[in-house]
């Protein structure tokens, strides 16, 4: 009989075979080049697929269900994307379908760069090659390999020095493929340049389907981003992986919410390179259901003088399950290093559950650093205190989790955005009462 552990290795083996095959259509030598050094180190993800994940079984999942190779076959007319045009309240928009950008689509501002991969000029190329693909997680993680590989084109974003945008850009990313959709990004933000971005998957298929997004961040110096993401996939399978480095004195802010998907599978990792960096990285999913949200994030202080916190909340409803597995890491270098990290949870039904997994490995001794993890259920106590106010049992809930929430939502500083996570928090949470 062959175990678990040898059905991963034949899956990984024959996928592989696959990837290689895949590669001989490929015309760009630097391309193909760089797609087959992803190759080489698709070993190394292997081993760590067991613990990595161990608790979300996204390959065998995919394995069965979709052919990773598929054509992307877009159908649809543009006339067909103004409804969701209309519904964007964003002044600047990206607009991209099954991983490819639309520019004709979508409204960009000035002293912006946005392009395809494949639209660069050469001296544009001379830039991205320095960092494009360099630090994200394909080294580690099969799926940032596939994804690597198998990505039609890469959305390119940079920002100018200086460059500063009061309105947030707004990335939509249209699935409606029936299969398999790679969206790939890579955003340069020059020195001292500030923007906002605001992340959003819109699911137009009309059966199962698996969609990957990596993103590359490069934060020059002085540098500062907003990241906004919402997740809200039906009943498809989702990965995503955010990647970002950090040189001097710069400063980013991750907000992801998420809401449903049969498997929602979320890298974030944020190397803070130099002196003087800073990184919030702030999770709320609520989910119901046969949900699965697994939330993976890594922070590796390189320098002294850093500072990260990290905040993640899942409230779990039906037979959902959620997981959260946050790292830090301080090197010997990183003196004065301040790292904070927890995880709160909420399991409304006996038949959820939460796996939730805080690590910290620190190699210098001066610093401040700390992590935790709470699991409990509805406070009976609070819902008898508000029910004897005159509050229904059912309102006394929505209030509790609500509160449970607004730890989240404080810590978004755009008035805007605030607003628009409080609303999409509010409508998730009203489902668990419509039970």
């Amino acid at each position: 009989m062959i175990g678990l552990n040898q059905k991963i290795k034949i899956q990984y083996m024959n996928i592989t075979e696959d990837l290689k095959k895949f590669l001989d259509g490929e015309d760009d030598t630097k391309s193909q080049k760089r797609k087959s050094d992803v190759i080489k180190t698709i070993d190394k993800s292997y081993s760590l697929q067991k613990e990595e994940y161990k608790y979300t079984p996204l390959l065998k999942k995919i394995n069965k269900r979709f052919n990773l190779f598929a054509e992307n076959k877009n159908i649809r007319s543009q006339n067909s994307y103004s409804e969701i045009k209309k519904s964007i309240d964003s002044k600047f928009y990206i607009l991209c379908i099954d991983g490819f950008y639309k520019p004709e689509l979508s409204n960009i501002p000035q002293n912006i760069s946005i392009k395809n991969y494949s639209d660069l000029s050469e001296n544009e190329i001379n830039l991205f090659e320095k960092i494009y693909q360099k630090y994200d997680d394909s080294k580690s993680d099969f799926f940032s390999s596939i994804n690597s590989i198998t990505h039609n084109d890469c959305l390119t974003i940079s920002l100018d020095n200086n460059f500063k945008s009061k309105e947030q850009i707004s990335i939509i990313n249209i699935i409606e493929n029936y299969e398999v959709s790679n969206f790939r990004k890579m955003i340069f933000c020059d020195k001292s340049s500030e923007a906002s971005f605001f992340e959003r998957f819109v699911d137009l298929s009309q059966a199962e389907s698996f969609s990957s997004s990596v993103t590359e961040i490069y934060l020059s110096e002085n540098a500062k981003l907003n990241y906004y993401t919402t997740q809200d996939f039906k009943e498809n399978y989702h990965y995503n992986s955010i990647n970002t480095f950090q040189r001097r004195d710069s400063i980013s802010n991750f907000y992801t919410l998420s809401f449903s998907g049969s498997i929602v599978r979320n890298n974030l990792n944020i190397c803070l390179n130099d002196k003087n960096c800073y990184a919030n990285m702030y999770g709320f999913y609520a989910i119901n259901d046969k949900c699965l949200v697994d939330n993976h994030t890594s922070v590796d202080h390189v320098d002294e003088n850093s500072l990260s916190n990290e905040h993640y909340k899942g409230i779990m409803g039906g037979r959902s399950n959620g997981v959260f597995n946050g790292k830090i890491f301080v090197r010997q270098k990183a003196q004065k290093t301040n790292a904070f990290q927890a995880n709160n949870n909420i399991i409304l039904s006996d038949k959820a559950k939460v796996n939730t997994k805080p690590q910290l490995e620190i190699w210098a001794d001066d610093v401040k650093c700390s992590h935790g993890c709470t699991v409990g259920q509805m406070d009976e106590d609070a819902i008898f205190y508000l029910m004897s106010r005159g509050i229904s049992r059912k309102k006394s809930i929505s209030l509790l989790l609500s509160a449970f929430s607004s730890e989240i939502i404080e810590k978004i500083v755009d008035d805007k955005m605030k607003s628009v996570f409080t609303s999409l928090i509010k409508n998730q949470l009203d489902k668990f009462n419509d039970e």
